[in-house]
């Protein structure tokens, strides 16, 4: 049988994980692509621009890659995006 005691110390108990969360949020890490000999600033603005929802990153990771990649990736970002119809399909096993 559940009593009102019980119920006080649950509840006690979920608000302190809820403090501790907004505390200490989980650190957001972002992949930027990245030519070798592009500045790292234009490339994170680069990003930031394609990407807003990556603001306020606590970690940026450069994914190091040649300049025919990068004109391959900006000509993907002048093109309207189409949406897509088709469900992704599923991984296969090995």
């Amino acid at each position: 049988m559940v009593n009102a005691s019980l119920i006080s110390r649950l509840s006690q108990a979920v608000d302190q994980i809820e403090n501790r969360l907004k505390q200490n949020p989980p650190w957001k890490v972002v992949e930027v692509r990245r030519g070798w000999k592009e500045d790292p600033d234009a490339a994170v603005d680069r990003h930031f621009a394609a990407h807003p929802e990556d603001r306020g990153a606590n970690v940026v990771l450069f994914k190091f890659c040649d300049d025919e990649e990068l004109a391959e990736e900006s000509q993907d970002f002048d093109r309207p995006a189409e949406p897509s119809c088709e469900e992704p399909k599923a991984r296969e096993r090995c």
